[in-house]
């Protein structure tokens, strides 16, 4: 496949967390603001069971929970393994580097982290921190020094908020707005106007809807969640509805230049991006 005119790098952010309601109802700037001048939907849905092992498993394989056997149980070893295709590996084939940062993790996982890191094909993994501001700190020297590639990133302070004291607690609230500051400071950073770089935010889950501190179950506020896209070609659209998490996998692929593989479950949002961005 080639490579989308003009995307050389794709920044995804995963808002661990961030339910699609809060979104509007804390009138969150900079994440609405990306959203007016960009492709956005607030009404995407996530993986079952909404958790966030399992919907960052099938944001990196492409595939549902019943496929890379991860689930409420937490991480581990991937059911199938070599039959599975990370983004990160297939994008390694085609000579496209990656890196991820993540906040920090109990000693005791970081051997079981960095071996499916290294089974992904991801070139870098970093774990320290302990919120975005922090993570994207960790990656900033990544972020300056490269151009192209994917770079991944997992921020956790609202959904840590919301097991303690509640989704939409003020608790809550307060590490939703650190986040979309954080993100305000990351746009900056990646210099979207330059045509290169997209930007693609979104959260692993909701949470709050039938027990106020957890988010595993099919109700709306916990399997809805934020998708939006802003800079290289990407078009102001609205989505709409009927955008899952699984189309996230695809899309980076297909911004990248990667072969999309036959057994990803999601479709490509190429309708986000204008048609000079899809020209080759």
């Amino acid at each position: 496949m080639r490579r989308t005119a003009g995307i050389q790098r794709v920044v995804l952010v995963v808002m661990d967390g961030l339910r699609a309601e809060a979104v509007r109802r804390l009138d969150l700037p900079v994440l609405s603001g990306l959203a007016r001048n960009g492709a956005w939907t607030f009404s995407a849905t996530t993986i079952q069971p909404s958790v966030t092992a399992a919907a960052m498993t099938s944001l990196i394989t492409g595939v549902a929970p019943d496929e890379h056997g991860i689930g409420a149980r937490g991480f581990g070893i991937p059911r199938n393994l070599p039959k599975l295709q990370p983004i990160t590996q297939v994008l390694k084939k085609s000579g496209v580097p990656s890196s991820a940062f993540f906040s920090e993790i109990p000693f005791q996982y970081r051997w079981l982290a960095q071996r499916l890191g290294s089974i992904a094909g991801v070139e870098s993994v970093k774990f320290r921190g302990t919120n975005s501001t922090e993570i994207v700190a960790l990656a900033e020297e990544q972020i300056r020094g490269t151009t192209g590639g994917l770079i991944f990133m997992h921020w956790p302070e609202a959904d840590q908020a919301g097991h303690e004291f509640g989704w939409l607690s003020p608790q809550y609230e307060e590490k939703v707005r650190q986040m979309d500051q954080t993100l305000g400071s990351l746009a900056e950073m990646l210099e979207l106007e330059d045509g290169r770089t997209v930007l693609m935010v979104c959260a692993d889950h909701g949470g709050g809807g039938v027990c106020d501190t957890d988010h595993d179950s099919s109700h709306p506020d916990d399997i809805t969640i934020p998708v939006v896209f802003a800079g290289a070609g990407v078009s102001k659209v609205h989505l709409g509805a009927g955008v899952s998490l699984l189309d996230l996998p695809p899309t980076v692929l297909w911004c990248l230049g990667g072969e999309i593989p036959r057994a990803y479950e999601g479709r490509t949002l190429a309708q986000a991006f204008r048609r000079e961005a899809q020209a080759a």
